[in-house]
């Protein structure tokens, strides 16, 4: 094989008693030396171009010394070294912070979040000063407590269990002008001195990932999220408690656990549990419905579509169906849709912004079963549900729920749902999120690998202080919160009256994709 260099390389032999390594390293010299020599000939050669042109093929030896020596590579005589400083490091004081962070003053100034450190670093930097060491360095403490010793912490990526209640939040990822869970877990982890400054702002700057993305509203027992973060003592359970202080009540880390530096919570999950509670009521007829929602109101027509009753009326209808109990065939009917979910389709009709052909539109879900009734200390039945998948669509599990409820109260069927699955466009409602929380993520393949620390598993061992704080957080907070929720603001009797009165009841049918998409009345 032949190379089209000229005849002025020299060649490369490894002399006796050199090693195999060394050898390389002087003949990679030697190439580089030759590649240099042969740049500036070449070089010379073209300007003189214009005043005679030398077309005569190469000699025969020429061909000979231009075969590649041993340890030589095909390009290393033809590549060209990279000019010096032709790429420019990166300017870290030009990096923007996340509009979402607590750390932008926005964010501060519409939430009313105090943070007078943060502040006068900012303002030292909007004044065109350089940025100092406590500024570039420093963490959520003055530099007197702080002293030397916080460039001398250690950092550790862990895997953090959280558990929150979402009525207050404008769900788990962060967001420009919304109060999100990220947003306040990246705060606490700020004002424990977990964080530098330099990083607060910044997620991609600690590594942060989340295992699920849950919508407004919607609650979680088992979110796990990873984070490299400094550590001031060995004492897992105290930097954990560390960040519980700074935390909303409604916020808390039930466990810390540590992983390796390339874990990512959203990668490594692979499976995740969600449970929905649905009211008894919810499964009534249309007759029935009708007639209970006649009884107490006026008229039906002409009412806001978000806030359809006023409080007395509300009050009343919950009167109505306070004692109702499901029948037993009613529960079957939402066992035998849920279970027509399980396995893998295309569920581009149960999400917005995506069709059938599109390859992530397929979802594979393993169960979706009933459990068994509660009744709340108000005196309404509730009908527990449970679906477990590898991952969820915005607002999959939602409109699920709803299109089952309706197959229970005999205004869709399993047949119904079937037919979502297929080519078609096809118009289905989206359920309350108050009845939705993430109720356990699982790491199955992880834990399956080598690693050290801790497996990630909170189902396993029911003994386990993380599996106790778990289940403890989801019967005490999660389950009464929804209850008691739906007693104070009537969300599903809500959803029940725009289900029936609001929303075209031809809507479960199939349209042909082709043609433009009708409006969605969805509310």
């Amino acid at each position: 094989m032949s190379d089209t260099s000229t005849s002025n390389n020299a060649k490369a032999e490894i002399p006796a008693g050199v090693k195999m390594d060394e050898a390389s390293k002087n003949i990679n010299e030697i190439s580089t030396a030759t590649s240099t020599t042969t740049a500036t000939a070449t070089a010379t050669a073209t300007s003189n171009t214009e005043a005679e042109t030398n077309t005569s093929p190469p000699a025969q030896d020429e061909k000979k010394n231009s075969k590649r020596k041993w340890g030589e590579s095909k390009w290393s005589k033809t590549k060209k070294e990279k000019p010096k400083n032709m790429y420019k490091p990166r300017n870290k004081e030009r990096e923007e912070v996340h509009p979402g962070s607590f750390a932008h003053k926005a964010m501060r100034d519409l939430f009313d979040v105090s943070l007078p450190e943060v502040d006068e670093m900012q303002a030292k930097a909007n004044e065109g000063e350089q940025l100092s060491k406590e500024i570039r360095k420093g963490a959520a403490v003055t530099e007197a407590e702080e002293g030397d010793n916080k460039d001398k912490l250690p950092k550790r990526k862990v895997a953090l269990l959280i558990q929150f209640l979402g009525t207050k939040y404008c769900g788990m990822q962060i967001n420009e002008g919304k109060r999100t869970i990220q947003a306040e877990i990246e705060l606490a982890l700020f004002k424990a001195g977990l964080l530098a400054a330099s990083n607060f702002g910044y997620p991609n700057k600690f590594s942060w990932s989340n295992s699920a993305r849950t919508d407004k509203g919607v609650h979680s027992c088992a979110q796990v999220c990873s984070v490299k973060i400094l550590f001031p003592t060995d004492d897992f359970d105290k930097v954990r408690e560390m960040i519980n202080e700074q935390l909303p009540d409604d916020i808390k880390v039930a466990d810390m656990i540590k992983v390796p530096k390339t874990f990512c919570a959203r990668t490594q999950r692979n499976k995740v549990r969600y449970q929905y509670m649905l009211p008894s009521f919810a499964l009534q007829s249309r007759e029935q419905l009708k007639a209970t929602f006649e009884s107490v109101l006026v008229t039906t027509t002409g009412r806001n579509v978000k806030d359809p009753f006023t409080i007395a009326e509300t009050k009343a209808l919950q009167e109505k169906f306070r004692d109702y109990r499901a029948t037993q065939e009613s529960v079957d009917r939402l066992a035998a849709a849920l279970g027509t979910y399980a396995g893998t389709h295309k569920f581009h009709n149960y999400t917005s912004r995506k069709t059938f052909d599109e390859a992530n539109a397929s979802r594979y879900i393993l169960s979706f079963t009933v459990q068994d009734r509660v009744v709340d200390k108000y005196g309404v039945e509730w009908i527990p549900t449970l679906v477990l998948g590898q991952s969820f669509l915005l607002h999959q599990i939602r409109k699920m729920m709803s299109m089952a409820m309706d197959a229970a109260r005999g205004v869709s069927s399993v047949d119904v749902i079937k037919d979502s699955f297929s080519d078609g466009y096809m118009n289905v409602n989206t359920a309350p999120a108050q009845g939705l929380f993430l109720e356990m993520s699982y790491f199955e393949n992880f834990n399956r690998r080598s690693h050290a620390g801790d497996p990630l598993d909170w189902h396993t061992d029911q003994t386990a202080p993380a599996t106790l704080r778990w289940k403890k957080f989801k019967e005490e907070k999660v389950m009464s919160h929804i209850m008691e929720e739906e007693e104070s603001q009537g969300n599903f009797v809500s959803y029940l009256f725009m289900q029936e009165n609001h929303l075209r009841h031809n809507k479960y049918e199939l349209v042909d994709t082709k043609v433009s998409r009708p409006r969605d009345n969805t509310v």
